[in-house]
């Protein structure tokens, strides 16, 4: 009995010793590092790349889908009128190019927030992001770790 007292002893205590060194993998949930972005466009740079010194409001959205086009474009409303507590990113999803372009034109978004991806690279953002059961934001922090999912504009207003 005290063998195996000992033996169980001894493994909790490497289980608790070896997960002080193991970090969280990235995953679209709140407290974890933001999963990797790759829109496979002609430049293959993230978007994020850009804006690792503050609170990015990354947005994912299609035209087909109503409740996340009007939402892209409030996230965009609230971006021109911050005081600089967060930049908005924008990720289309549309299959197509051109209406993602026309969308933009019609719903009068800031062109340099807006990006679109391939096709090819969809499904992976999809999945990496947990988008399958609909489109969503999500609040970033400068280390690139989630803070809220679809904040709203009082949320947005208290960022620092």
């Amino acid at each position: 009995m005290n063998k195996t007292l000992l033996t169980l002893a001894i493994l909790g205590l490497l289980v608790l010793f070896t997960s002080a060194y193991y970090t969280a993998p990235a995953d679209s949930r709140i407290g974890y590092k933001a999963p990797a972005l790759v829109l496979d466009n002609n430049n293959g740079l993230s978007p994020l790349q850009q804006h690792r010194d503050g609170n990015v409001l990354l947005t994912f959205w299609c035209s087909t889908d109503v409740e996340s086009r009007l939402s892209n474009k409030q996230y965009d409303r609230l971006s021109r009128a911050d005081n600089g507590n967060f930049t908005h990113v924008s990720v289309n999803l549309d299959r197509s190019n051109a209406v993602f372009k026309s969308v933009v034109e019609i719903d009068d978004l800031d062109r340099t927030a807006q990006f679109c991806t391939s096709v090819k690279a969809q499904d992976a953002i999809i999945k990496s992001w947990r988008l399958e059961d609909g489109y969503h934001s999500f609040l970033l922090n400068s280390q690139g770790k989630i803070i809220a999912i679809d904040p709203d504009e009082q949320t947005l207003a208290q960022l620092k």
